[in-house]
């Protein structure tokens, strides 16, 4: 059995599908991008392509905790309108039959202050802890596959936050943050500098002492395009358009989309892999140079320190020699 499908309901299905997206914090994936040509193939007076549709977007949410606690504390800045749109979105959840969930990923994060030990076990501890609560009123565990995770220091969303931020020494903590030294002595560093370590510890670290836990929709859906071959006429005639028609499989469990014609796919594509490379590219220049910079600093850093560690012990050694003739002198009288 095969449903035939209008261009005018294809854009009512699309229009309905954007609103439950909006809805669901899900987002539906553009067709040039997120879609493969299974198959090409002509059948009468129509071309037939068979699409891939390859994903429909995850819905995710993040709750935090409270420094060192692994115990979810529902009224926490920011949690009771997270869980609240994670209870309305599984209530929806429910009731639509063409959202297949593939699987339910939880990760427990720590942020980078404390020892390195006691972040890996809270990062885990609190995974498992948002697991029980899901478990307990969803039973999340029962229905889907889901995976417990976890991240000890999670260094790169807080260098992300602090190249956000408007933050005393921003520069030289980003330098801190992307040197190669080891947490404990990133941790180390940034203490020694009071005004930029107090706005970390109240505007960055809370943000990621937190749980992430996405919704991963099931994917594969095939949707099939049927356009009208054009044939040569012998005299031109004024013809309203015909409406091409979109055949469905009844195998499909996802949402209907109308595939730009096969050219015009192809220039994105080409136009979106360049401009991909061009940022991949810029952005490797980009790292390179940091890395550069950062470790000139950790040089002039090393060089400083040795100066001032041979200009010490220079000074030890005179004052030890000032001391002993002292002594003789004294000896003398």
């Amino acid at each position: 059995m095969k449903t035939f499908v209008s261009t005018f309901a294809l854009s009512l299905a699309l229009c309905a599908a954007a609103g439950a997206t909006a809805q669901t914090k899900s987002a539906v994936p553009a067709p040039a991008a997120d879609t493969v040509l299974l198959s090409e193939t002509t059948d009468g007076d129509y071309i037939v392509r068979r699409f891939m549709v390859k994903s429909r977007g995850d819905a995710d949410y993040s709750i935090r905790y409270q420094i060192n606690l692994a115990t979810l504390n529902a009224t926490l800045n920011g949690n009771p309108q997270e869980l609240d749109q994670l209870n309305g979105f599984v209530g929806n959840l429910m009731k639509d039959t063409l959202k297949q969930v593939q699987s339910v990923t939880i990760t427990g994060y720590s942020s980078p202050d404390g020892p390195v030990k006691f972040n890996e076990a809270l990062a885990a501890k609190r995974a498992n802890d948002f697991k029980t609560y899901v478990d307990k009123k969803y039973d999340f565990s029962k229905k889907y596959k889901v995976t417990v995770n976890s991240v000890a220091e999670d260094w790169e969303t807080c260098r992300a936050l602090v190249a956000q931020s408007s933050m005393p020494d921003k520069q030289s903590v980003l330098n801190i943050v992307d040197g190669k030294q080891s947490p404990d002595q990133k941790e180390i560093a940034l203490k020694k500098m009071p005004a930029a370590w107090d706005y970390l510890k109240k505007d960055i670290l809370p943000k990621l002492r937190r749980v992430e836990l996405t919704i991963n929709y099931g994917a594969g859906n095939v949707v099939e395009q049927r356009t009208m071959i054009p044939k040569p006429k012998p005299a031109p005639q004024p013809q309203a358009a015909q409406e091409p028609y979109v055949v469905v499989d009844e195998q499909v469990n996802g949402i209907i989309v109308e595939m730009p014609n096969d050219r015009e796919a192809k220039k994105e594509m080409r136009e979106e892999s360049r401009e991909m490379k061009k940022e991949a590219r810029a952005a490797e220049k980009l790292a390179k140079k940091e890395a550069r910079e950062a470790e000139k600093i950790v040089r002039q850093q090393e060089k400083a320190a040795k100066k001032i560690a041979k200009k010490e012990a220079k000074a030890a050694k005179k004052a030890e020699k000032a001391a002993k003739k002292t002594y003789k002198d004294l000896q003398k009288m």
